[in-house]
């Protein structure tokens, strides 16, 4: 009986403890990842990568891209593209120079610094700035960039611009924030377009009932009718907009190869600022006027293909 016993007592601990672990784990911020392109500095660009879970910053990634050419007896490695289109000769030396990653050329790009008093290579410095980042909130990073001592306070960095390298991750990492803040309220919305009108749509567009924002004809080449012999679907539209705008509200509609209309919100609702599509993650069925009653021809599923 008590071996029984002792079993029981067991088996319950074990069912608290792992409700309590799932409890955690459904509790933890989610992990997410933010990317950003931007000026840090010299004459290139900046990709800037950022790993978050709530407001701490797990891991981070820099490179910077810029053209440049073989020192000494150093080639510059440029980015891997099939036919040279990221490189470019001077018209009066005839010196070559590629766009190349300021990581994958450390010993090169470093010989400059070296010449200018720095005895930390690019990468190593790159490495620092990511490693000290990690562990600290969004805030306490930001806080340090906008600091004169930003550089001080960094060990391992001798750059300069040490400050605007964090500041790049302080926008990576609000990145991710945007771009996982839910089917709702996020700053890009994705829309995937299902045609089954039965015959072909030859333009969809979007506008924007607040700004006046107007798309292209996504449909310009044809969204063909599901189960068609050339059929296409889904076609699928992203948009971002800035955060400020993320309350937004846009009228999408079609047309079909015979001229009929598919629209929502529909003509009298265009004025409203309450109605439409928000930024947001959806499927968009285009249906058949013909074949619906209600006030709109559009359904808010994706069909069985």
């Amino acid at each position: 009986m008590k071996k029984i016993v002792s079993l029981l007592v067991a088996i319950m601990m074990l069912l608290t403890a792992t409700a309590a672990f799932a409890e955690t784990a459904e509790e933890a911020p989610a992990i997410k990842l933010g990317q950003i392109v931007c000026y840090a500095h010299g004459h290139g660009f900046a990709v800037v990568t950022a790993v978050i879970q709530g407001e701490t910053i797990c891991l981070a990634k820099i490179d910077e891209f810029q053209f440049m050419g073989d020192r000494e007896d150093i080639a510059a490695v440029g980015v891997p593209v099939k036919d040279g289109t990221f490189s470019q000769t001077n018209a009066e030396t005839g010196a070559v120079t590629v766009l190349g990653s300021k990581r994958v050329n450390s010993d090169l790009y470093s010989l400059n610094m070296q010449r200018a008093g720095s005895k930390v290579q690019i990468a190593a410095n790159y490495n620092a700035i990511e490693a000290f980042v990690v562990g600290k909130t969004i805030a306490e990073v930001e806080a340090v960039s906008k600091s004169d001592k930003a550089v001080d306070a960094v060990s391992g960095a001798t750059l300069t611009d040490t400050g605007n390298y964090l500041a790049a991750i302080v926008e990576a990492a609000k990145a991710a924030h945007a771009q996982y803040a839910g089917t709702h309220g996020g700053n890009t919305g994705t829309y995937t377009l299902w045609n089954t009108t039965g015959e072909d749509i030859v333009g969809i567009y979007m506008t924007d009932l607040n700004s006046g924002w107007q798309s292209i004809n996504y449909a310009n080449a044809p969204l063909h009718t599901l189960g068609s012999e050339n059929d296409n679907n889904p076609y699928i539209i992203t948009r971002t907009v800035p955060e400020e705008e993320i309350d937004t509200h846009m009228r999408i509609w079609a047309e079909t190869e015979s001229g009929k209309i598919i629209e929502f919100p529909g003509e009298s609702e265009h004025g409203a600022n309450n109605g439409g599509l928000s930024i947001e993650t959806t499927n968009i069925e285009f249906m058949s006027p013909d074949a619906v009653t209600g006030a709109t021809q559009i359904g808010w599923f994706a069909p069985a293909k």
